[in-house]
């Protein structure tokens, strides 16, 4: 096969994961993990469902690979745009992300974290997979950050799980939460308030008038 086939033919096979991807996300939004069957999401697909097989081993491979689709590439490519920000933008630019990823993937992202819950192997393949890699990924900039005296010394071990989870859960509220929390604020006020919050914690500004809140960029 020379090298213009084998490309047409990487190509085709990534376009027929993608279809099946996409029908299993589908699908999976609408039924939950456990209810889904790989019939459904090859005549979601279009395709045979032996064909699935060609692919993926089962629904567990299935699920992994929406979690590292939906998840890891996204925060990928976000803290690659962001690697030459500022630290408020870098933090300002990952929450607004998460809280539109949060908002346009919320069925899916309830049938993940049922099957995630219950699935110790499926928690360590999503932990070593997917996790582990967007932390590391974080904690290299911190570090850069604190080398240019931009950010001040700390535990990134710490910080960065402790940042990455607040997130993800004040995004899961608010896109899971049925109107009930956080439905009244905009994305920009949730982006503003956390990058205060991470950046600069509860402390008041020198200047800043406590029934006006709190603006570090007014400090004199």
């Amino acid at each position: 096969m020379d090298a213009v086939s084998q490309s047409s033919a990487g190509d085709q096979a990534e376009s027929r994961r993608v279809q099946i991807l996409n029908a299993a996300i589908a699908v999976f939004g609408e039924k939950g993990f456990q209810r889904a069957t790989i019939k459904e999401i090859a005549a979601r697909a279009g395709i045979a469902p032996g064909t699935i097989y060609l692919y993926y081993k089962n629904k567990h491979d299935l699920l992994v690979a929406i979690a590292d689709t939906l998840v890891t590439k996204a925060v990928d490519e976000t803290l690659a745009h962001a690697v030459n920000l500022s630290a408020e933008e870098y933090v300002a630019a990952i929450v607004r992300d998460r809280l539109q990823f949060a908002r346009q993937n919320a069925a899916v992202i309830r049938a993940l974290l049922a099957e995630i819950w219950t699935d110790r192997d499926l928690q360590q393949i999503v932990f070593d997979q997917i996790v582990v890699p967007i932390f590391a990924l974080g904690q290299h900039y911190l570090g850069i950050q604190v080398k240019a005296g931009k950010l001040r010394p700390c535990r990134s071990d710490i910080v960065m799980p402790a940042f990455a989870g607040g997130v993800a859960i004040v995004s899961l509220l608010r896109s899971a939460g049925s109107g009930r929390l956080l439905s009244t604020l905009s994305d920009d006020e949730i982006v503003q308030e956390l990058t205060l919050l991470y950046l600069h914690g509860l402390q008041p500004c020198e200047g800043c008038e406590p029934s006006q809140g709190c603006n570090p960029e007014a400090t004199p």
